[in-house]
């Protein structure tokens, strides 16, 4: 089996995982909504959850797995098994006990913190926040050593373990949920114990299943040269990844300020607007990293280049129509999904702000995520230290600015103007590194599916419109028939300005279809 042809399937199989996984996060969320609603306990509740999923952002997804997994690769290449696993077994050692130093230090100071990331919160409300920090912390072990187990799974072509883990951390929150939100009447303090016990189970299912991979015997030596080689290259992408959650820390600040229940209406916006991203950009963005570190450590850069221009490309046609779906049709689709219970018609209005202004930046962001992950390929310090300063500065001042104008939305917008400009810049320097001569073609093809999605979203939101005016449905008959009938004509006119501006990758799906159509 060709290399390529081991990828293709890889990445259908990560993204039915997150897909099966979105089903199960969508019943959650739906069912956290309806109990608890925009309220300040789920303020609260929101804001306790963001500390450790920035960490996990940090070390597992912007840092470790994806600086560790190409010096792991080229360890074993170079040096053979046994070397690799000692640098691994080595970090894994140093992060696991760093974490696990660090978690009192952070516990105490958690007040200090509080007043900083919450300052339009009641005293009541910060006082939650600390409380469910400090029993989420000792699951701060498995964020920061997650990444490393994934990326030696990787290394291995294991994605299944990968959508496993996606698959477990859904089908587990739900049972959590029932658990201790239904049966126990535990409230958010139950919803956060039992996400600690779900991530207790994960970290040993993830090294049960990465130590399968280990045939040879592996010392741990903490002054091991590859692992100090490795901590050298982290600082420059562990100041972008610190760089961009800083922004989100300080857009979740900005936001406290709107009111009770403003925070967590920003995480049902966000939660929506990360969707996509975790099924289709994980999925893709994962499988192509070994392949393009491999051709650039051989000098292939045309075939870099070309595999580099057609991950982005697949990215865009996945990601312009759903941001465009969200943006018009998202505040029906956030009625049908939560608006009973304690989510009222005032949490849809304010979580489709939020939604509206951060799927803006979601085909940029899907395309920025590659960016990120192929950066170690090129062994790059300066880089990712000019593409967060410039995003993130950029950002915040934007949402400073834009607060008073649009409120939720405005600061949401401020986040996708910051993605926009990372990626541009990213972008450019790849072209430049990798010498490619294709780059005006890709560019030209980025923006035709941005237009063809902006016409589609266009046609979407007139649709919604017209039936809001003359439609006597209910409420929820009406979201119903908005998002069915918005997102049918919106997704045709995307397709058909697609074929019209001649877009090679729409067009090359609709052969496809037509052989398979038939085929059959």
């Amino acid at each position: 089996m060709s290399v390529l042809h081991f990828f293709r399937r890889a990445t259908p199989l990560l993204a039915l995982a997150n897909a099966s996984a979105l089903v199960l996060q969508f019943f959650t969320t739906i069912l956290i909504a309806r109990a608890f609603g925009a309220t300040a306990q789920m303020d609260a509740y929101t804001l306790a959850v963001s500390i450790p999923e920035s960490l996990q952002y940090v070390l597992m997804l912007a840092t470790l797995s994806v600086v560790f997994t190409p010096m792991f690769i080229q360890a074993r290449a170079e040096r053979g098994e046994a070397d690799a696993w000692s640098m691994a077994l080595s970090l894994l050692l140093l992060v696991a006990g760093a974490v696990a130093l660090a978690l009192p230090l952070l516990a105490w100071a958690l007040p200090w913190l509080m007043e900083w990331l919450a300052p339009g919160f009641a005293p009541a409300t910060r006082a939650l926040a600390v409380e469910l920090t400090r029993l989420i912390l000792p699951g701060l072990i498995y964020y920061a050593t997650a990444g490393l187990l994934l990326g030696i799974c990787y290394a291995y072509r294991d994605f299944a373990t990968a959508a496993l883990n996606t698959f477990l951390v859904a089908l587990l929150n739900l049972l959590a949920f029932f658990i201790f939100v239904e049966w126990l009447q535990q409230g958010v303090r139950g919803l956060m114990v039992g996400r600690l016990l779900i991530l207790i189970t994960l970290e040993i299912f993830l090294l049960a299943r990465t130590l399968r991979w280990k045939r040879v015997a592996a010392k741990i030596q903490l002054r091991q040269p590859r692992v100090w080689q490795l901590l050298t290259y982290l600082p420059p992408y562990m100041f972008g990844a610190l760089s961009g959650q800083l922004e989100l820390l300080v857009n979740r600040a900005l936001v406290s300020t709107l009111g009770a229940g403003s925070v967590a209406a920003w995480g049902y916006g966000q939660r929506l607007a990360e969707i996509p991203l975790a099924v289709l950009g994980g999925a893709i963005g994962t499988t192509y990293l070994p392949e393009f570190a491999d051709q650039v450590a051989e000098g292939k850069t045309a075939a870099a280049s070309a595999q580099w221009n057609r991950t982005a490309l697949r990215v865009t046609l996945w990601l312009a129509p759903i941001a465009a779906f969200l943006i018009a049709l998202g505040a029906p689709f956030i009625a049908l999904l939560f608006q009973r219970g304690a989510f009222d018609a005032t949490a849809t209005r304010y979580s489709a702000l939020a939604l509206a202004g951060l799927a803006f930046g979601l085909p940029w962001r899907g395309v920025g995520g590659l960016l990120v992950r192929g950066m170690p390929a090129f062994k790059t310090r300066r880089l990712p230290l000019i593409l967060s300063a410039l995003s993130s500065g950029a950002s915040i001042l934007l949402a400073f600015a834009l607060l008073g104008v649009w409120g939720v939305f405005g600061v949401a917008l401020a986040a996708s103007l910051g993605d926009i400009l990372f990626v541009g810049v990213g972008a450019t320097e790849f072209w430049r590194r990798l010498r490619a001569t294709d780059a005006r073609a890709t560019i030209l093809e980025f923006f035709k599916l941005l237009c063809a999605a902006a016409l589609g979203g266009i046609v979407a939101f007139g649709c919604a419109q017209w039936l809001a005016a003359n439609s006597s449905a209910n409420e929820i008959i009406l979201a119903l028939l908005q998002v069915s009938l918005g997102a049918a004509a919106g997704g045709l006119s995307f397709v058909g300005a697609s074929m019209v501006l001649n877009v090679a990758a729409v067009r090359a799906q609709w052969r496809n279809v037509r052989t398979r159509m038939i085929w059959f």
